[in-house]
C-alpha cells in the first residue's frame, strides 16, 4: 500500500506523466468524439455517399499535412530546444513558422481549386470536382491547426492541446447528426467544415498567448535554419502525400467509391487506436530534443519509456476494437456487410506503427533527417506501388480486404528496418577513440 501511495505521488510530480496524460485524455476523448461522427455520418449517408465524403476528407487532411511541410515536428524541436538555449529567438522561430506554413497551405488551395476537375475526372467521379473546390479552405485550417499543435507542443502545453481537440469533437459531434440528416452529405462537410475552423481558431490563440509571455525577441532570421532542417522531411510529406492521397484515387479508379468507404471506415478505427500514440508524438520528440542535450543514457533510458508507453496506450484501444469488432461492423448499416473481418485484420498494422513513432521521433531529435527521410519515404512508394498493381491483378475485387492486409505488412517492415538502424548504429559501430 505504501508502495502504490508512492509510485503515484511520483507520477501526480512527473511533468511527463502530465503531459503524457493531456495527450492521451483529452485527445483521445477529441478523437473519440471525431470517431462516433463518423460512425453516425456513415450510417446516415451508406457506404457509397461515405465512401465520397472520405474522398473528400482525405484529400483535404492529407494536401494539409503536406502543406505544413513538416513544420509542426520542426517547430515542436526547435522551441523545445531554444526556450532552453536561446529564449530570445522563440518568438522568430513562430512567426517564421506561421508564415511558411500559410504560403504553402494557401498555394495547395489555389492548386486543388484549378485542378478540381481534372482530378474528379481521373476518378471517374466527376461529381466531387465541386467539393474539392468549395471546401479546399479546410486545407488552409487543418493546416494551422497542425502547426499551433505543434508549436504549443514545443512549450510542452499538451493540456491545451487537449483541451482544444475535445472542444471541437464536441462541436463536431453535436452538428454532424442534425447537418447530416438535414441536407445529407453537404451537411456533413458543412459540420467538417466548422469543427476545423474553431480548432483553428482555438490552437492560434493560445499560440499568439504563448508568444505574447516571452518578452525577449531576436530579429535574427531562422527561416533558412529551419526551412534547411525540414527540407528532408517536407520531401517525405510530399511523398506522403503523393502516396497517401494516390492509394484513395486509384482505390476509387479500380475499385469503387464502395470500396473506398469500407476501407476508410476501417482506418478510421485504426486512426482511433493510434490517436493516443500519434499525439504522444510531440510529447516524445519535445523530451527527447531536450534530453539529446544531456548524457546518451538519459536518451537512451528515455527511448525505452517512450516505447512501453507507446505501446500500452496503443494496445488498451485495440483489444477494446478487438473484443466489439462486430457490433462495430454492424452499426455501420446493412451496405458495411462484411466489414468485421476486414476490421480484425486493419488493426493489426497499429501495433507495430506506434512502435516506429518512438524510433522516427527519435531520429527527428537527434538531427538524423536524411535516415528518417530514407526509412519513410521507401516504405511509402514501394508500398504504393504493391497498392496499384495488387487492384490491377485483382481487377479491384476485394479491394478493402487486399488493401488493409498490405498496409499491415508495410508496418511490420516499417518496425523492423527502424530495429534494425537503431540497434546497429547504438551497439554494433562504436564510436572512433580520439
Amino acid at each position: 500500500m505504501i508502495q502504490t501511495n508512492i509510485i503515484c505521488s511520483r507520477l501526480r510530480e512527473s511533468s511527463l506523466f502530465k503531459d503524457s496524460f493531456w495527450a492521451v485524455f483529452g485527445n483521445g476523448i477529441g478523437n473519440f468524439l471525431l470517431l462516433l461522427s463518423g460512425i453516425l455520418i456513415a450510417r446516415m449517408l451508406g457506404k457509397d455517399l461515405f465512401g465520397e465524403y472520405g474522398m473528400v476528407k482525405t484529400t483535404m487532411f492529407t494536401i494539409a499535412t503536406f502543406s505544413t511541410l513538416s513544420l509542426n515536428t520542426t517547430s515542436t524541436k526547435f522551441i523545445a530546444e531554444y526556450l532552453q538555449k536561446d529564449i530570445s529567438s522563440v518568438k522568430s522561430i513562430i512567426r517564421t513558422s506561421l508564415r511558411i506554413v500559410l504560403s504553402f497551405s494557401l498555394l495547395m488551395c489555389v492548386l486543388l481549386f484549378l485542378f478540381s476537375y481534372q482530378i474528379a475526372v481521373f476518378v471517374n467521379e466527376p461529381q466531387l470536382a465541386t467539393s474539392f473546390k468549395v471546401l479546399g479552405v479546410i486545407i488552409l485550417f487543418r493546416a494551422f491547426n497542425t502547426i499551433g499543435a505543434g508549436i504549443l507542443g514545443g512549450f510542452k502545453d499538451f493540456r491545451r492541446i487537449g483541451i482544444n481537440n475535445i472542444i471541437a469533437g464536441v462541436l463536431m459531434f453535436g452538428l454532424c447528426i442534425p447537418m447530416t440528416k438535414s441536407y445529407g452529405l453537404n451537411g456533413a462537410y458543412a459540420s467538417l467544415l466548422i469543427s476545423q475552423l474553431a480548432l483553428c481558431v482555438l490552437n492560434l490563440r493560445y499560440v499568439y498567448q504563448r508568444q505574447n509571455q516571452i518578452e525577449t525577441y531576436s530579429k535574427e532570421s531562422y527561416r533558412g535554419v529551419i526551412l534547411k532542417f525540414t527540407y528532408p522531411f517536407a520531401i517525405n510529406e510530399f511523398v506522403y502525400t503523393f502516396t497517401a492521397w494516390g492509394s484513395s484515387l486509384v482505390l476509387t479508379k479500380y475499385a469503387s467509391l464502395g470500396d473506398l468507404g469500407m476501407y476508410t471506415a476501417c482506418m478510421q478505427w485504426n486512426a482511433v487506436i493510434l490517436f493516443m500514440p500519434g499525439l504522444l508524438g510531440n510529447v516524445i520528440l519535445s523530451y527527447l530534443s531536450s534530453s539529446a542535450l544531456s548524457d546518451s543514457g538519459k536518451h537512451n533510458s528515455l527511448i525505452k519509456k517512450m516505447l512501453l508507453i507507446n505501446l500500452v496506450s496503443t494496445l488498451i484501444p485495440f483489444i477494446i476494437v478487438a473484443a466489439a469488432s462486430s457490433y462495430i461492423s454492424s452499426y455501420y448499416g446493412k451496405s458495411f456487410e462484411g466489414m468485421n473481418v476486414i476490421l480484425l485484420v486493419a488493426i493489426w498494422a497499429t501495433i507495430f506503427t506506434c512502435l516506429s513513432r518512438v524510433f522516427e521521433s527519435n531520429l527527428m531529435s537527434e538531427g538524423r533527417r536524411w535516415t528518417a527521410f530514407a526509412i519513410c519515404s521507401s516504405i511509402y512508394i514501394s508500398g504504393f506501388l504493391c497498392q496499384v498493381v495488387m487492384l490491377r491483378l485483382t481487377n479491384g475485387e476485394n479491394a478493402a480486404m487486399n488493401m488493409v492486409l498490405l498496409s499491415v505488412i508495410f508496418n511490420i517492415l516499417t518496425f523492423v528496418i527502424y530495429c534494425v538502424e537503431y540497434y546497429m548504429r547504438h551497439f554494433l559501430i562504436k564510436p572512433k577513440k580520439a
